[in-house]
């Protein structure tokens, strides 16, 4: 098992991973010339001082940092002379500093690998790579690792044909802990929302998307199952077909919660609320969100949901490797519904269906606007 941790940039998270096969870091300076996949406003105040401090101490326990700019738009820089020129001397800077870097554009990767071909490039899942084309071409463009897109985690179909025709040339990383909803059509915009905050060009204190997404779990509690995060105990199940790198994202979170992740992963066993694990922004941060600006409270029970880990079959994955959830809706299926009455409470009370359903309150979007 290799795991790639977002880092908080506290360097005692550092002294307190070290013992775990914690291999990488991964982050950034808050704001950035191109701009990363992360709002600026949900991250630490980091500066490249700060940056070079961190990455240090971490290669010091023999940790690589790997430097996240992942936006997913340059706001069509790319065609301005001036804006290649600072690209350099970013690039010439921060190649000093880390051992890597992290993007989700084909101009950047290109461009790195050609400019600095002993730097580490990893495809972000913000290039949203699907099927095995898109995975050829960017290992075409020079990239040392892909991570797959979340959606991809339980596509066994794709997850085993890239294992079995590319391991041993390229890395495959999949993201653990992310709770993104299964299909989503929002990803986009929210990718976009985030690379313009990260870059300084938009001032908001609050990605609206995931209100939209939050709507659709209230809506759907079973939608929390069908999100493809990785419970500890399942990632033997990807190693067994080739797949030993994981991303622990969470480089907004406190260090008790890397921690946290870290060992359970590393020990492949958590007993508790799942929810515990993944970043699940709908159930913490939609709900505050709401109370500070006055919003519906319909997104309260979010916090009230309890997804018992201990309560999963064993081999609740198996269904994946022979159904295809691509081609086969959701309703028609019902498998995630019935993990779902297994595993999920809500007060202690057995799962239930929603009584209503809401709509997201767009009206409410531009109070999102401006510093906090």
């Amino acid at each position: 098992m290799r795991l790639v941790v977002g880092t908080n940039f506290d360097d005692s998270l550092i002294d307190k991973i070290k013992g775990y096969p914690v291999k990488y870091l991964f982050g950034s300076e808050t704001v950035t010339l191109t701009g990363h996949g992360r709002a600026s406003f949900v991250l630490p105040k980091v500066d490249r001082e700060r940056l070079k401090t961190h990455a240090s101490i971490a290669r010091e326990q023999g940790i690589k940092f790997l430097y996240t700019m992942n936006t997913a738009l340059l706001d069509g820089r790319e065609y301005v002379e001036k804006f290649h020129k600072q690209l350099k001397e970013e690039v010439d800077t921060l190649s000093e500093i880390v051992d890597g870097f992290i993007v989700a554009l084909p101009f950047l990767a290109e461009y790195i690998k050609r400019e600095y071909p002993s730097m580490e490039v990893s495809i972000s899942s913000y290039a949203r790579v699907y099927n095995i084309r898109e995975f050829q071409e960017y290992v075409n463009l020079g990239a040392d690792t892909v991570i797959l897109h979340e959606d991809d985690n339980r596509n066994f179909k794709l997850l085993e044909s890239l294992s079995k025709n590319y391991i041993g040339r390229v890395d495959i990383e999949v993201i653990a802990t992310n709770s993104c909803l299964w299909g989503c059509p929002y990803r986009r915009t929210h990718d976009i929302v985030s690379s313009e905050s990260s870059s300084g060009k938009m001032k908001a204190w609050f990605e609206y998307p995931i209100m939209f997404c939050a709507t659709d779990v209230v809506n759907d509690y079973a939608n929390i199952i069908r999100m493809r995060w990785i419970r500890p105990e399942d990632t033997e199940f990807y190693e067994k077909i080739g797949i030993d790198r994981f991303k622990i994202a969470g480089r907004n979170k406190r260090t008790e919660w890397i921690v946290r992740d870290v060992k359970a992963y590393s020990e492949r066993k958590y007993e508790g609320n799942l929810l515990d694990l993944v970043s699940y922004p709908q159930g913490r941060a939609v709900p505050k969100v709401m109370e500070k600006i006055g919003g519906p409270k319909d997104y309260d029970v979010l916090t009230r949901i309890f997804v018992d880990n201990s309560k999963f079959p064993q081999s609740w994955l198996e269904f994946f490797r022979h159904n295809d959830c691509e081609t086969r809706s959701c309703e028609e299926c019902q498998y995630c519904d019935l993990i779902a009455k297994k595993v999920m409470s809500i007060d202690g009370k057995s799962f239930h269906s929603p009584e209503k359903k809401i709509r997201p309150p767009i009206d409410l979007i531009p109070k999102f606007s401006g510093e906090e």
